[in-house]
């Protein structure tokens, strides 16, 4: 079936087959014709075959034809960015698209002009939560890579954002797009949908096992593959040498980087490059170069790279655009990048199918999650196959993992909606928004969830009740008969999208701190909320958390006896996260931290973010309980967001200066923006690290002072980077130039647009 034989516009036609869409593919052909009926569906489709187009034709219907808007929802921050390039392609019909992935205390800029909004479930839920007008005006809802529902912690908040869109709005068109699952018929029973279920893929996928020597496929043919050293090498240089990539999945972030340095080497003799200045240095880690950048960096050299949340969003994206552009010829990889994100190679290689998981030691990988690695395999338009291999040591080892892998369907879909921490920050989201107002509406509502298609809801009653308790306790609703009110403490609890139970925490804290009170017992307190994940304390931290923990413990916001359900043997893991933080904040540099505490720069990034979100949630509950808590809160909010000790606050404020420049200009006598304005433009563009075109900007900032920190839109920002690149005749923008040697034609690449302050959190990763 051709694309312009489909009901749609000639304009639209005409759009799609521009950018390359001109024959569907048989899932393709079945399922949006059903969707521009404008009937709800659910498409379970492989990896690789084309979901994506199945939800982009309907809603270029939706915008062009019906004039309304849609939403598009995915699970990581990374596909959100993919798909926003992907609706930009279709400009020419007039279309807006915005990416909203930021802050959640805020109902966006730009939204009021969007046609489509692409989104991440919080995001979109939170969006709900502050009332946005821009929701009213949906036509179409679409939920990418929606058996994520299934994980505990971004699943539940995707089932209660469509569950309050369908509730809504009735007349609500929902396209949930989905790799295979057993029991996709579920999701389409609670979503009202026509069901598209197929197995055809572009690139045929053969399965199967190495051992011995041998793959053994699931199709019961064999490829014998050379001798030579690691095994997992042979995989990968058999792949590479036969014109394909190889994507490498491993169990830790610790493996990704021994492997690709072990494999570098090797590598390079097949594959090896020049990288410019400029990749160096965005792959290094920009103004602070890290041992894992500079790790990094050389193994890309050798045409190999790793990838995980240890790496910044800018080293992922390098790494992701260079391996499509064909110059990385093999990643080694944490499973996060299988979720969702385009990039197939020829061989996929599966080396763990066990991972440590903090609550029950090492357990088994999750079949879905492993067919969701093995659906990288195969490029279309670049492989004549995909492979997809496991790895085994013994021979029983081989039959397990194809009997309980390779020939296994995956698990069953379920809810993880029924914990009491997930309900009791959706409950008081219910009565914030109005959706409900008394427990039976609570049950009422809950009974439309996934959850409540799926299951019987025995002993729901109870577990609202016990709910609306602990919020009523906590003063965020009230009771009046069988009514439930909210109240203003709930509703700006709400509105931060943090869980009650770290609200009832800062509450408390902030209620106790003086102008006595230690940067570190507020770093301490908001590090036990239990929005802040831990980190696992090692043997080498055990002499300063120890040493911090006897210099505060007499001085401490909050008792950790006082939480409710607070796990005391977490605590060492919170004192450990206000640690990192605290050193980031104290300047203390990349290098050494991530050298002391056995992390990646991107679990910095990450906690720092997260820590960034949860004093801002502070400093707004010290508004409303003790104001005067704010002259030691709101310092924190800069502090943490570049990482600077208080005398550099005046100089981050500058767009474009974070914590090396500014450090740089302090120890030049460059103090305070009085400083900057008296400082003449050719003394400034002259200092190391700041040049004309940053120096000409902190002048022109200067006309204006302000208590917040700047702000700097996205093409304001893209543009003062350019510039800065230019001053030094390099290209320092996102994305970088690759170096590519001949043959290889080089991708275009796009560029990435996000609005709001930036927040992160663990799922975004």
């Amino acid at each position: 079936m051709r694309v312009d034989e489909l009901d749609i516009s000639d304009r639209i036609a005409e759009a799609l087959n521009s950018v390359g869409f001109v024959n569907l593919h048989p899932p393709q052909a079945e399922a949006i014709p059903i969707a521009l009926t404008g009937r709800n569906l659910v498409a379970a489709i492989p990896t690789a075959s084309g979901k994506s187009l199945i939800g982009y034709v309907p809603a270029l219907k939706t915008i062009v034809e019906k004039r309304r808007r849609v939403l598009y929802i995915v699970p990581l921050k990374a596909l959100a960015s993919e798909k926003k390039d992907d609706f930009d392609r279709f400009s020419s019909l007039g279309i807006r698209t915005h990416l909203s992935t930021g802050d959640l205390d805020s109902e966006d800029r730009g939204l009021e002009d969007a046609d489509i909004v692409v989104a991440t479930s919080e995001k979109a839920d939170s969006m709900i939560r502050h009332g946005s007008r821009w929701i009213q005006d949906i036509g179409l809802v679409i939920a990418d890579e929606i058996h994520m529902i299934h994980d505990p912690g971004r699943g539940p908040t995707l089932e209660v954002a469509l569950t309050k869109l369908m509730r809504r709005n009735r007349d609500l068109q929902i396209i949930a797009l989905s790799a295979t699952i057993s029991n996709a018929s579920d999701l389409a029973e609670w979503l009202h949908a026509d069901l598209v279920r197929s197995d055809w893929r572009p690139i045929p996928l053969k399965e199967g096992v190495f051992y011995d020597g041998a793959i053994s496929f699931n199709d019961n043919t064999k490829r014998e593959v050379p001798a030579g050293g690691d095994t997992i090498w042979a995989l990968v240089r058999q792949a590479v040498e036969d014109g394909g990539q190889g994507l490498v999945f491993v169990n830790s972030r610790r493996s990704t980087e021994a492997l690709a340095v072990k494999f570098s080497k090797d590598m390079g003799k097949i594959a090896g490059r020049e990288l410019s200045k400029a990749e160096e240095t965005l792959l290094e880690g920009d103004a602070d170069s890290t041992a894992t950048g500079r790790k990094l960096s050389s193994c890309v050299k050798c045409g190999m790279a790793f990838h995980n949340a240890g790496l910044t969003y800018r080293q992922r994206k390098y790494v992701e655009d260079g391996f499509r552009a064909g110059l990385i010829k093999c990643i080694v990889a944490t499973p996060t990048l299988a979720a969702g994100i385009n990039l197939p190679a020829r061989r996929v290689v599966v080396r763990d199918t066990m991972r440590f998981e903090s609550n029950s030691g090492n357990s088994p990988i999750p079949v879905m999650e492993v067919k969701q690695m093995c659906g990288r395999a195969g490029r279309p338009g670049y492989d004549p196959y995909g492979e997809a291999v496991l790895v085994a040591k013994t021979e029983k080892d081989y039959e397990h993992l194809m009997e309980d892998y390779v020939e296994h369907d995956t698990e069953r879909l379920t809810s993880k909606l029924f914990n009491d921490k997930v309900l009791r920050s959706h409950i008081l989201g219910l009565v914030a928004t109005g959706d409900a107002d008394s427990e039976e509406s609570i049950i009422s509502f809950l009974r439309e969830t996934f959850f409540g298609t799926v299951s019987q809801l025995f002993g729901i009653e109870s577990v609202v009740g016990n709910v609306v308790d602990f919020l009523e306790e906590e003063k965020m609703v009230s009771r009046e008969g069988d009514l439930i009110r909210i109240l203003p403490f709930g509703k700006r609890v709400s509105d931060l999208y943090i869980d009650p139970m770290s609200a009832s925490i800062l509450r408390d804290a902030v209620m106790r701190i003086t102008d006595d009170t230690e940067t570190m017992p507020i770093l301490i307190a908001a590090a036990m909320t239990p929005d802040v994940m831990g980190m696992y304390p090692k043997k080498c931290d055990e002499a300063r958390l120890d040493s911090v923990f006897d210099q505060y413990c007499d001085s401490l916001l909050v008792d950790p006896d006082d939480i409710e359900d607070y796990i005391y043997d977490f605590f060492r893991s919170d004192l450990k996260s206000a640690v990192m933080v605290y050193d980031w904040i104290e300047e203390v540099d990349e290098d050494t931290m991530t050298d002391n505490m056995g992390i990646g720069p991107g679990d910095i990034r990450s906690k720092v973010d997260m820590m960034d979100w949860i004093i801002y949630s502070m400093n707004e509950i010290a508004l409303i309980f003790n104001p005067d808590a704010v002259r030691k809160v709101r310092p924190l909010m800069t502090r943490i967001r570049y990482g600077v000790k208080e005398e550099l606050m005046d100089l981050v404020s500058f767009r474009g200066v974070g914590r090396s420049r500014a450090r740089i200009l302090f120890n030049r006598g460059i103090r305070t923006r009085s400083d900057v304005m008296s400082t003449s433009y050719e003394e400034l563009a002259s200092i190391p690290r700041i040049g004309p075109s940053l120096a000409r900007s902190m002048k022109d900032q200067t006309g204006s002072v302000s208590d917040r920190v700047a702000e700097m839109s996205p093409s304001d920002e893209e543009a003062l980077i350019e510039a800065m690149a230019a001053d030094y005749g390099e290209a320092l923008s996102e994305p970088v130039k690759v170096t590519e040697p001949e043959p290889v034609k080089k991708n275009k690449k796009k560029k990435v647009e996000e609005t709001g302050r930036k927040q992160a959190s663990l799922f975004d990763f």
